[in-house]
Parts: C-alpha cells; structure tokens; sequence
C-alpha cells in the first residue's frame, strides 16, 4: 500500500537519524550492509520447498536460498556450482567433483549424500515432485566417495547438466529431523541468502549468508513483496517501496518514462504463454471445437494492443529459441467465419458456455480479456475465473481439474524443445494428463534419448506437426520482459527471467 505523505516524511526524518541515506534500506547485519532489495511479486509462492514446485516466482526465491550442482550464468552458460567440475563418462554415467568445505545455513555440511538424497527424493514417486520429469532418465545416483557422485542414465540423456542448474540440494539431516512440512515453511540451504520469515500473502525475507562460498552478498536483506497489482507495484517502485518490477505492460510504461529515478529494460523470454484444453472433457475433447477456437482468436491483435507488438507467436508451442523449433509451421490463420463452421460441423453451431481459469494478473487479465471478447463473436461465452492464490490454481492445474486455463511456461530455461515438450505432452509429464498421445510419447522419448542433433531436430518437428494438427492449446507467444528499476541499482536483467540479488549492488 502507497505510505501516506506524513509517513514517508517520518520514514525519511528517521533514516537520516540513523544514518542511512537512500530508499529501501534497513540495519541488516550481512556484508551488504543496510543494502536492501526490495522486488515486487505479482503473486505469492506456493510452497518454499525447492521440489515441490514449478512456479516462478518460488524458482526466483530459491536461487538465493539453494544451490545446484552446476549454475546457469546471465548469459546462459553452464558454470561450476556445488559440483566444482563434471565429466560424461561413458554415454549413460557422468561423473561429479564436488566443492568441499560448504555448509548449509544451519551448520550441516554438504556433500555426497545431500546430492544423493535430493536427487533421489524428486525421483522417488511418493514424493509426487513436479520436477521428476526434468530428471526421470537418471537410473542411479551412486556415492564414490563424500566429495564424488555418480550419476546413471537409463540411456543417452545429454540434456542432463542443463537440468540439472534448477534442481536445489537440500540438507538431509534438517528435512528428516523437521519433515516436508516444516521444510517448506522454513527452508534451509546453502545458497547466498538465508531465510528469515514468510508472511503468506505479504512478503518473504531473506538475510545475506555471510559464509557464502562464492563470496559474500553485497546485498544485506532481499525482500520480495506480494502486490498482485501492476498500478499499485508502479506505484511503490515511483514512491520508493520496491526497486524492481517486472512484466510491467507496455501501455503503462508511459506512467514511467521521464522519472529519471527509475530505469527500464525489455529482455527477450524463452517463457510461452497459452490457453491449454483438458481434450478429455467436453467440448474439448473434439478437435474441431480446439481448432475452432485457435481461429476465433485474433492474437496478432493481443500482441499489438496489450504487449506493443513486443512478442513472437508460438505457432505450435515451441518457442523460436528453442533447439528444435520448426519454423515452417504457420500459426493458425484468424477468422471466425472457419471458427463458425468448424463449431458447427462438431455439433456447437450455438457455440457453449465454458470457464477460463487463470492466476497470473495484469498481463494475464488483459489477455484473458482480449481472448474471452473474441470467442463471443463466435458464440462461445467464456466466464473468467481469478485465482488470487496462485498455489490453489498450481493444486487444481497438477490435479487436473481446470478444463480451459490460461498458462505460461519457462522451460527452467533450458534452450531445447524437450524442456517444454515433455512436461506438457508426455504422459509421464506433471500436464500430459491434459493432452498426450502414443505417437507424442514416442517423438519425445526417442529425441530425449538421442545423441544425433539432425535427428532431434526431425522428431521435434514430427511432434511440433502432430501438435499444431490436434491444437491442445490456443497457442500464444512469447513475450518481452519489460522490467522497471531503481535507477541506483547495478542491475542487468537476465535472459531467464531470474531476479539475482547476489549480482546485484546499489550506489545510494
């Protein structure tokens, strides 16, 4: 909420008082100082636990409390994380040199065994981890010595590093001792910042790890505030009370520009936004009505009015940074007139009543807008459905209770089809339950297992072809990263959406 003009003089009188100088700082006692961070997120986190999720702003969140095995840099290169060097071995067994002498926040130490356990805990199927598919192919996870692991594939899996930079360690003593439970409300890790409390709906602290083993942040106290409003975040970055935004849409950038306190920048997205059909439900279950709709709607239109034209259309889910995407696909042609007769031939000449859930706001409500205007010119009347906890839509979308639903995926900013394929239409996928077909499940195994690039590229176009023609989603596109900032910050955006503190530092 914007403070009140006396507060804000009486914040500003005693920040003097006690020496500080600049906005959004606080006596943190980390190496930064009383630097602080102040990031808005559109909404709140589901859970804290690093395995239990695929949303991101908890990814966001995590990176400053876990580490990985390998680090993805700001331009996009795989990098030592804890796992100091790594080796293929032969094509199903890679070898990982662990970094010695790294403790987690409370003191246990890392090694081994936490690679063990962490990677084993996603694949156990009890567990019901979201991120089991980014690492079903490992067969084994061996322990050679505390500073050595070894890791099997079932067969030639040479995605394995990049999935490997978003999958967290955890410590193994701490989650046994408290339990999951406990785990995702008070995380432990060994990454830059510790955790220091979660407000549901409000806010989450973090503190500078003093002992962090890359060097300690120049950041003392990160806080990622919860203000789904776009107007309100514009609000707070101009008053003060945040210092990073993003997905900020293009018609309200001009409420910014001129404040020479605030900078922008608009970064390119592997992230796909699209409206996807449960095909096992009615009417979604005839592909005339899913292909009817993708013609109804003018997203050529949606792109020029709510994203200022800066976004690429998807025609059939893939992004066009992504290894193995088909540019000789054409996205769906915009005429309802096909849509009109394509709805009649399935036997919906007056169109149907339906429910269009989504979480995402600003952006995601203009879009849900744009889309629900054009499919009542076609007679279909959809119903918005706003999901102001993003944790009660992430339990319905994995349950498989949401038959039209607006969504966006990142692919954990892994630059190859498989990142989105797979979790989306495989039927081991956390979404294939949605749509997925035998023929897909084949593509997909037989292009994730290859070491042959020709002929990945070959599969990936056979399953981008089979897609397009079934149309389980209303494909969208890709759009810019439009992020607003405290000029005084020393901050470049990054191509995979994450919002890093221990990068960052503030001239005040």
């Amino acid at each position: 909420m914007k403070k009140s003009w006396l507060s804000v003089v009486w914040i500003a009188l005693l920040a003097v008082a006690i020496g500080l100088s600049g906005c959004s700082q606080s006596s943190s006692s980390g190496t930064g100082g009383s630097k602080e961070l102040v990031v808005a997120f559109d909404s709140d986190v589901p859970t804290m636990d690093p395995h239990m999720h695929n949303e991101p702003n908890a990814i966001t969140t995590n990176w400053h409390i876990f580490d990985s095995l390998l680090f993805l840099s700001r331009d996009l290169k795989i990098e030592p994380g804890l796992a100091e060097s790594y080796e293929q071995k032969d094509e199903l067994t890679w070898i990982f040199k662990l970094r010695k002498g790294v403790t987690f926040h409370n003191g246990e130490e890392f090694n081994a065994d936490a690679v063990k356990f962490s990677l084993e805990r996603v694949l156990n199927e009890k567990q019901k981890s979201p991120q089991r598919g980014n690492i079903s192919a490992i067969a084994a996870v061996n322990v050679i010595d505390p500073y050595t692991v070894e890791i099997k594939t079932k067969e030639p899996y040479n995605l394995l590093p990049h999935r490997l930079f978003y999958l967290s360690i955890v410590p193994p003593k701490y989650v046994q001792e408290v339990g999951d439970q406990e785990f995702a409300q008070k995380p432990v890790g060994t990454g830059p910042y510790k955790f220091v409390e979660w407000v549901k709906g409000d806010k989450i602290v973090l503190e500078a790890n003093e002992n962090y083993f890359k060097g300690a942040p120049k950041i003392g106290k990160v806080t990622f505030r919860i203000i789904p409003e776009v107007a309100t975040q514009i609000a707070e970055l101009q008053s003060g009370g945040v210092d990073v935004i993003r997905m900020v849409p293009p018609d309200m950038l001009a409420q910014i520009e001129g404040n020479a306190t605030i900078k922008v920048a608009s970064t390119p997205l592997l992230r796909v936004y699209y409206m996807a059909f449960d095909t096992k439900k009615k009417p979604f279950d005839d592909v005339r009505v899913r292909q009817a709709m993708n013609h109804a709607v003018d997203i050529d239109k949606i792109i020029g009015k709510v994203l200022g034209g800066k976004a690429v259309r998807t025609p059939a889910g893939v992004n066009p940074t992504h290894f193995g995407f088909d540019e000789s696909i054409k996205p769906y042609e915009y005429s309802p007139e096909k849509a009109k007769a394509l709805l009649k031939e399935a036997g919906y000449a007056d169109g149907f009543e339906t429910e269009l859930h989504y979480f995402t706001p600003g952006i995601g409500q203009q879009i849900t807008d744009a889309v629900i205007s054009d499919l009542s010119k076609v007679g279909i009347k959809a119903k918005a459905k706003f999901y102001p906890e993003s944790s009660s839509f992430v339990e319905k979308q994995r349950a498989g209770d949401l038959p039209f639903r607006l969504g966006h995926w990142g692919s954990y900013s892994v630059y190859d089809a498989d990142a989105i394929l797979q979790p989306m239409f495989d039927s081991q996928g956390v979404y294939g339950k949605y749509f997925h077909t035998p023929e897909l499940d084949k593509l997909i195994g037989e292009a994730r297992s290859s070491v042959d690039q020709e002929k990945r590229k070959a599969l990936y176009s056979q399953a981008q072809q089979l897609l397009y023609k079934e149309a389980p989603w209303i494909f969208l596109f890709s759009p810019m990263d439009n992020q607003a900032y405290n000029a005084k910050l020393q901050f470049q955006p990054r191509a995979d959406e994450r919002i890093y503190a221990y990068e960052i530092d503030r001239t005040e």
